[in-house]
């Protein structure tokens, strides 16, 4: 979910002033998804509550997450041609990013900074962020999907990771909108991947993260699966295309 906030983050920052850049991207008219998922995610502040879309082919997905304590959600929609498309539905905007550019370089510029402040450069493998996914071979049903658990430990202990075997691709939720173009042999053919709680998902076919149990608490639980019959009408909406910028440029452009 870091990914995501962070995300949101550099959105909120995007004024009236970037509506005026060119939009060369067009986007469906309508957009129908066929399974509906709800999450809970349970924290100190309380449950947050996230409602994903998929169409069974993994073409689209869509997120809406909704915090504790706020009335507005946010709304993600990831595409089969790599847009990661924030959707702001009270301004009737859909602002179109180049996410793992954005995100990537937002991560570097926090490394340098912290590099600045400590005047040494940080280790490259963070041993107490590390963390390490094992199959355990159980299984369970979660809301009627055969599930499998990994055991994921870093230098904080250990969690159960539980991943539902769904009859839809749900791919573009975890690589930020570039699972159909993007080569994910590479990731499949990476060992350290094998054992990367994040890349699960990415290397197992039909893989939808499902669960989080720690100390017996679940932290994260999926409350339903569902079919669905709902569409998405992007009419009305004005698409501010930023798709070739990075972070720099994305800040530029709110002034």
């Amino acid at each position: 979910m870091k990914n995501i906030l962070l995300a949101l983050t550099i959105i909120s920052y995007i004024s009236v002033g970037a509506q005026n850049l060119k939009t060369a991207i067009v986007l469906p008219a309508e957009i129908k998804f066929d399974r509906q998922v709800v999450q809970q995610t349970n924290g100190e502040d309380g449950i947050a509550t996230t409602t994903y879309y998929f169409t069974t082919d993994g073409s689209y997905a869509m997120m809406k997450r909704q915090e504790p304590g706020d009335d507005d959600k946010a709304t993600i929609l990831y595409t089969k041609d790599g847009k990661t498309c924030i959707i702001d539905e009270k301004r009737k905007t859909i602002t179109i990013m180049n996410m793992p550019r954005v995100v990537g370089e937002g991560a570097q510029a926090s490394k340098e900074v912290a590099e600045k402040i400590s005047k040494k450069p940080l280790p490259k493998d963070n041993d107490k962020y590390k963390m390490t996914a094992t199959a355990t071979g159980k299984t369970k049903t979660i809301c009627g999907y055969t599930s499998y658990e990994y055991e994921v430990k870093n230098e904080g202990g250990k969690s159960s990771w539980w991943y539902a075997k769904v009859d839809f691709d749900p791919i573009l939720v975890y690589t930020m909108g570039v699972g159909k173009m993007g080569d994910v042999s590479k990731i499949k053919n990476d060992p350290a991947m094998k054992t990367n709680p994040a890349a699960i998902p990415v290397i197992n076919k039909n893989y939808f993260w499902a669960e989080v149990e720690l100390n017996g608490k679940k932290g994260m639980e999926t409350k339903s699966i569902t079919k669905t019959v709902t569409t998405f009408s992007t009419t009305g909406y004005k698409i501010q295309n930023m798709s070739k910028m990075g972070l720099k440029e994305v800040i530029k452009a709110s002034h």
